[in-house]
């Protein structure tokens, strides 16, 4: 089955609200979040500014992840969003960003870029984080993709 489904139940749910500066790695703030929190689902919404990005591609066919690439330079964050479960235990922070900078050599004298964010170092950075209390969403692996995905149950329509 392609699809999988949980209703869930959150005992509570916590809303936080907080930034990120000073070349902190955004990934691996969030786990800091995370493990002091005691967090194993959340989703994450941000904005501000990155000094490096790194974008990484899953090439579909072959299963397997292509080199990063990797943006060295002032990076406008437009969109970034993610979410925070568990995988083998540790927490495991999943961002997809869309970014924009300067660049003269576009005829509009900015370019966007964006895709699955392996890493971002922060310049300034705002964020809200939502958290679903009494729920645990761990990943595992999805055969038919290769990827360590959410190991919810097959939902059925019957």
């Amino acid at each position: 089955m392609p699809i999988t489904l949980s209703h869930i139940n959150t005992k509570s749910t916590r809303v936080f609200m907080g930034t990120i500066t000073n070349g902190e790695n955004i990934h691996d703030a969030f786990v800091e979040i995370a493990d002091a929190e005691k967090i194993h689902a959340a989703t994450f919404e941000m904005l501000g500014g990155l000094t490096e990005a790194e974008f990484t591609e899953y090439d579909f066919i072959n299963k397997i992840r292509k080199p990063p690439l990797v943006f060295n330079r002032p990076l406008e964050i437009v969109s970034g969003h993610g979410t925070i479960s568990r995988l083998e235990n540790e927490a495991h922070v999943h961002t997809h960003l869309t970014l924009s900078f300067r660049d003269e050599s576009d005829p509009h004298g900015i370019a966007v870029i964006g895709g699955h964010a392996s890493r971002a170092i922060a310049f300034a950075v705002e964020f809200t984080l939502t958290v679903y209390d009494g729920v645990k969403v761990n990943r595992k692996m999805h055969e038919g993709t290769g990827l360590n995905l959410w190991g919810l149950p097959e939902f059925d329509t019957e």
